[in-house]
């Protein structure tokens, strides 16, 4: 599968938690995983010190943001958290070719403006031209809530499309405390949040199908 690199300039809005919740679905579908902790904060890294020995197992490793990685594992899933203040003009040489970038932002007025000004230093660097793929997460949502519905509104109009909502859940701050995901808790008290993520790792999934066609000539 191509990279993930999980990305917004805006911080807090929850590029870590979704980082060590993907590698971990990918750790307990047996698939090698590695995830890369770019963030100076190392948010990532602490949690992964507190990981249960009996938890699935996977490779963390720790980078500067701009700093080349590439995985010595064949059929490796590498999971990328950068840090907030990421500017794709000056830093984007670290994307490789083909990758996936998922962009989360939570409903809030704050959120969605810094989110638009991210979104249009994205379109100016002309990152989305060079073979990538790119996503949208609705992250921490309350469906009842007033800008939720502003969230949703937003995004109808952005180019990059939704690939997933995930509702504002206690089961990610208990996880994240204890070094595991919703995926390593028992799947009856989490069921709710497993299904919201079925779209997300379809939507990667998907993206790993494209890279694998043979190119047409």
């Amino acid at each position: 599968m191509p990279d993930i690199f999980i990305i917004n300039a805006k911080g807090g809005c929850g590029k870590t938690t979704i980082a060590t919740n993907l590698a971990c679905h990918f750790a307990n579908q047996h698939v090698p995983t590695v995830l890369v902790d770019r963030d100076p904060q190392k948010s990532a890294a602490d949690w992964f010190a507190s990981r249960p020995k009996n938890c699935t197992v996977f490779d963390l490793i720790t980078r500067q943001v701009d700093e080349p990685f590439q995985a010595n594992i064949d059929g490796a899933v590498v999971i990328h958290d950068l840090p907030a203040g990421w500017i794709p003009e000056t830093q984007s040489p670290v994307l490789a070719p083909g990758c996936q970038l998922i962009i989360p932002l939570l409903p809030s007025p704050v959120d969605i403006k810094a989110s638009l000004r991210f979104l249009m230093q994205i379109y100016r660097s002309g990152i989305l031209e060079q073979n990538l793929r790119a996503g949208m997460l609705a992250n921490r949502t309350r469906p009842h809530v007033r800008f939720h519905q502003e969230l949703m509104t937003f995004l109808q109009r952005v180019q990059i499309p939704l690939i997933g909502t995930l509702r504002d859940s206690q089961n990610y701050i208990r996880a994240m405390e204890n070094g595991i995901s919703i995926f390593d808790l028992p799947v009856r008290s989490v069921q709710k949040d497993l299904q919201q993520w079925q779209d997300i790792t379809a939507w990667l999934s998907a993206g790993n199908s494209a890279n694998k066609e043979p190119s047409k000539r």
